[in-house]
């Protein structure tokens, strides 16, 4: 009788075993959606109001806090502002596509106090960049739109080619903006769009699925905030728009995949990830690359999505609570509560809210791999608990041809500064003399072992 009972219960333990896995999963996104909605919330609904300016606590760079906080907000919603389905998200998210159209009515309107600034200083290229990589990913949005406020924008986006962008992560900003222009107008300036493409694809990679911020590489997380992220969304545009990038989108496509076996290495068992580099009031921005490859590609190779929906969904866990929201509700500059020692002199409150972009995975339908496989252990996870991981974690290494290692040098090149272009161009100046003055001695002894024979 006791063994019946024990295998009684046995059975039943197994047959409600997926059960709770579905039911994990489906709380997976349901805590992700209620923790994004705590985040963007204040900021749609007060723009929407007009009264973003007004209720944003007072803090460093407030010329650009409204574009900058919106932008970066619409960027890491869009995603899920575009997807199509018949679940008890759609109220929720017809209410925030609304309160995004009133909010982008509002910047654009130079009656409203909360009027976007796109006239003073460099700032806006940077911001406006987030916002139209935002438009691209959500044609909902874009179309809900009236015509007088898209021309607008259009207008805007044009006028920041006064802008020259550093040669760094900023000329993917150009390079974005150019591509939200060509994806709507059919017009370009082609120098600001393939700059930022080439210098990085072929000029500032440094191997292992890096990229250097320009010339230099720096130990940082811009390859996740910035450079991947917006080199996927540019090159998958231009694709869809009919220009031929499929060599360069294919070489990002596995760099990113790399980069993205790093990023799930550094998560730790509580959710934790190494605090390095500049920028990092961005939060939860940290896992930018990862969010944007998971909606671009079903495959990283050795992840599977539920071991990465496992590990973001731990690092969601230990990054937001209660301490990290003011008495208003927005987020504090800072990487965990209030630290604003961590912000650089161009960060503002605006930039805390690049950590929206974690959250693009919610564009993707419950029955995506990311939302439906299992819950499973991530690499920090099994490796700790002594579990063997299958599959060693190897380097990726390109085999590339001679037509790219030429553009490779030429894009260096291009990118260096004017001191060094000057002594490059003396040393070759200085080679030249000397290979013609060997080639003159040289025709000079020949000619007079001619002249002796004769």
């Amino acid at each position: 009788m006791k063994h019946l009972i024990t295998y009684v219960l046995l059975l039943c333990w197994m047959l409600c075993l997926p059960a709770i896995s579905i039911c994990g999963q489906n709380n997976d996104r349901e805590f992700w959606v209620n923790q994004m909605v705590r985040v963007v919330h204040p900021v749609l609904d007060n723009l929407a109001k007009d009264s973003l300016r007004r209720k944003l606590p007072s803090f460093q760079n407030e010329e650009n806090v409204c574009l900058e906080a919106f932008g970066r907000t619409f960027c890491g919603i869009s995603r899920w502002l575009n997807l199509e389905t018949n679940t008890d998200e759609d109220s929720l998210r017809h209410k925030f596509i609304n309160l995004s159209v009133k909010g982008i009515h509002n910047g654009f309107n130079s009656n409203s106090s909360d009027c976007f600034n796109f006239d003073d200083g460099i700032q806006p290229l940077v911001d406006a960049a987030y916002f139209a990589q935002g438009l691209l990913r959500s044609d909902k949005v874009w179309n809900s739109l009236d015509e007088k406020t898209r021309y607008t924008i259009i207008e805007k986006f044009k006028g920041l080619r006064r802008i020259e962008p550093f040669g760094n992560n900023w000329l993917l900003f150009a390079s974005m903006m150019e591509t939200f222009l060509y994806d709507k107008t059919g017009q370009c300036d082609e120098d600001r769009l393939f700059n930022g493409i080439n210098s990085f694809i072929y000029g500032f990679y440094v191997g292992d699925g890096f990229y250097g911020d320009g010339n230099d590489f720096f130990i940082n997380y811009y390859n996740s905030y910035v450079i991947h992220p917006m080199l996927l969304d540019i090159l998958i545009t231009l694709k869809k728009d009919g220009i031929d990038i499929d060599r360069c989108l294919d070489l990002e496509m596995k760099r990113c995949q790399r980069y993205v076996q790093f990023l799930e290495r550094q998560i730790m068992e509580d959710g934790t990830l190494p605090v390095y580099g500049r920028t990092v009031t961005c939060r939860l921005g940290m896992l930018n690359a990862m969010s944007e490859l998971v909606c671009v590609s079903d495959y990283v190779p050795r992840l599977s999505m539920g071991q990465i929906r496992t590990a973001m969904t731990s690092v969601l866990k230990r990054q937001i609570s209660d301490k990290d929201f003011d008495d208003c509700g927005f987020l504090k500059v800072g990487f965990q509560g209030r630290q604003p020692c961590l912000a650089e002199d161009y960060i503002s409150l605006g930039s805390s809210y690049h950590c929206t972009t974690f959250f693009l995975p919610l564009g993707l339908p419950n029955e995506h791999p990311f939302w439906s496989d299992t819950i499973q252990a991530w690499s920090a996870c099994k490796i700790y608990s002594g579990q063997d991981i299958v599959g060693c974690d190897e380097a990726y290494i390109e085999h590339q041809s001679i037509s790219y290692l030429a553009k490779r040098l030429f894009w260096r090149y291009k990118n260096q500064s004017e001191w060094f272009k000057q002594r490059i161009a003396i040393v070759i100046g200085v080679f030249f003399i000397m290979a013609l003055v060997g080639c003159v001695s040289t025709l000079f002894v020949i000619c007079k072992y001619i002249k002796r024979f004769l």
